[in-house]
This record gives structure tokens, C-alpha cells and sequence, in this order.
């Protein structure tokens, strides 16, 4: 055991971290993502967003930012092992996997008086869109296949074209 340790030792420490940030991954995947209270990893979200935004599309900072957000995320996972370590709480994830509190009053749905309006004047919108698609093939079907492809050209285009090639032969003979 000790040799196979002695010979592979680089790569048993790359898995182990590997394993631990795609369980942290896959922990903050999971974690709510709004909460009244701005539990779990929800203030690591709004500074990564806060940086993210100030980078201006900057490539090194963005990535800068990142990995400063997953500190904050591991930071998070390390103090609830801590804490149920501890005894402050029941299991390692109970700080960032629970049951968000959302107020109630103030995420309902507003509904704007423009939108009700619309509504109320499309009562059954897929049925409209459904009677249009059928018209949209009877119509195909009533055209000969080869106008289907050919568009349309004002006259007056095709006159004023006709005019400026005439113009371009009597400029060229002169």
C-alpha cells in the first residue's frame, strides 16, 4: 500500500481535489438560489456577479472573478463541516441546502394592466396561432410552386435599372 502510494501520490492528490470542487459544484447546482435571509452561497452569487459586471468583458478578470467565487464557495462548504463538527448544526449542508424563505408579498407576480389587457383580448392564443398556421399552408398549397421562390419587383425598379444601364453604354462609347 505504502508503494503504491510512493508511486502514485501526484495523482491521488489532483483526484481528491478534483472530487471535492465537483462536489462543490454540484452542492451550489443545488442550493437555492433566492432567499429572504441571503443564506448558503447566495452572497458569493451577487459579489460574482458584481465582478463580473465591473470586468467590462475583460478575459483575465472574469476568470479572476471566478476563482475568487468559488473560494467564497468552498469557504461556505468548510464552515458548515465546521459547524456540524461543532454541533451548531444538524448536518455539513444545513447552511446552504434548506428551504428558502421567499416573501410572499413582494415576489407575486404583478400583473401589469397592459398585459391583463392583452389577455383578456386573446383569450385562447394557441388556437389563434394554430388557425394562422393553417392559413399560412393553404396559402403555400393555392400558389404554383415556381412563385413561391420569385420575388416580387416594382416596376418602376426595373425602369429605373434599365435607364442606368443605358446611361453606363452611352457614357462607356463616348
Amino acid at each position: 500500500m505504502l508503494n503504491f502510494i510512493k508511486i502514485h501520490w501526484f495523482g491521488l492528490i489532483l483526484s481528491v481535489v478534483a472530487v471535492f470542487y465537483t462536489a462543490v459544484f454540484v452542492m451550489v447546482f443545488l442550493s437555492p438560489r433566492q432567499d429572504e435571509l441571503k443564506r448558503g452561497f447566495i452572497p458569493c452569487t451577487e459579489i460574482l456577479v458584481q465582478d463580473m459586471f465591473d470586468c467590462n468583458g475583460k478575459a483575465w478578470c472574469m476568470s479572476k472573478a471566478i476563482v475568487k467565487n468559488t473560494g467564497c464557495d468552498t469557504k461556505i462548504v468548510l464552515e458548515g463541516l465546521g459547524n456540524w463538527v461543532k454541533g451548531k448544526q444538524s448536518t455539513p449542508w444545513a447552511n446552504y441546502l434548506f428551504e428558502p424563505r421567499i416573501d410572499k408579498e413582494n415576489n407575486q407576480d404583478e400583473k401589469h394592466p397592459e398585459l391583463e389587457e392583452f389577455y383578456r383580448d386573446n383569450r385562447d392564443i394557441k388556437a389563434d396561432m394554430e388557425k394562422l398556421n393553417r392559413q399560412w399552408q393553404e396559402l403555400e398549397k393555392s400558389l404554383p410552386n415556381d412563385k413561391i421562390t420569385e420575388v416580387p419587383v416594382k416596376e418602376q425598379a426595373v425602369k429605373e435599372n434599365k435607364e442606368e444601364v443605358k446611361d453606363e453604354q452611352t457614357a462607356s462609347k463616348e
